[in-house]
């Protein structure tokens, strides 16, 4: 199935780009969405989805919705990137603190500075790793776009410009019970092996969970259905899951 995208959000891109060409062309600079501000660099995608406030603007005005009725615990970042789920859900209160995961090593110094920016350093707990099935080492290959193209791309081979992180299972990592959870997961086809790794988080507590995923969709879906999760949103390839009952 083709992702397809709200002609209006089209629009907004194709006007914001050639003023971002213009304007920013040169130098890092902050933009505000979902009334948090944003530290950008002069390129990349999420800098013009960002700058043109259209950056998964469906998924957050829904996931935004849902936390605010599940009123949860804590929010788990699995791919943090630079902060973009972050901040937006901390400044609008539909968390009250969050656990990130992000083991790009650029993508970690914009998200130290988009939570500094926004007064939110405080309410975040920030793990410089990668999150899978099983722990170790790992390389990692940065985006060759901009940071939310980093993936993992396995433990050997020579691959330029790929990088040895650390990889935790989220299950060794943290130990919640009986808690409600929202969690985002965005790890650039590593989906299946970050749900393999945190299978007891998913049946000992209620979550909300929001997955990006593109061929592994079916796979995403067998997975959560046989952790006790229905779908119950799809903005495609982004899915939100909620635990049955």
């Amino acid at each position: 199935m083709p992702w397809k995208e709200p002609w209006h959000a089209k629009l907004r891109r194709r006007l914001r780009k050639p003023f971002n060409k213009l304007f920013h062309s040169r130098h890092y600079f902050i933009a505000r969405y979902f009334g948090a501000d944003f530290l950008l660099q002069p390129t990349g995608i999420g800098t013009l989805e960002i700058s043109a406030n259209i950056a998964e603007q469906t998924e957050l005005t829904d996931f935004i919705a849902r936390c605010t009725r599940l009123q949860p615990d804590v929010f788990l970042d699995i791919g943090a990137n630079i902060g973009l789920y972050t901040c937006t859900l901390l400044k609008n209160g539909a968390v009250p603190r969050a656990i990130l995961f992000e083991p790009d090593r650029t993508n970690l110094v914009h998200l130290r500075a988009n939570l500094l920016i926004n007064g939110l350093l405080g309410r975040a707990e920030i793990h410089e790793v990668a999150v899978g099935d099983a722990s170790g080492r790992s390389r990692l290959l940065p985006g060759s776009i901009d940071g939310g193209f980093s993936r993992i791309v396995g433990d050997g081979g020579a691959t330029a410009g790929a990088y040895d992180v650390e990889v935790v299972r989220l299950d060794d990592v943290l130990s919640l019970s009986g808690q409600k959870l929202a969690i985002k997961i965005d790890v650039e086809h590593y989906e299946c092996n970050v749900l393999a790794g945190m299978a007891r988080t998913l049946r000992s507590n209620r979550c909300l969970v929001q997955i990006e995923a593109f061929e592994t969709r079916d796979r995403v879906i067998a997975m959560m259905a046989d952790a006790g999760y229905e779908l119950v949103a799809d903005f495609l390839p982004n899915f939100v899951f909620a635990n049955r009952g």
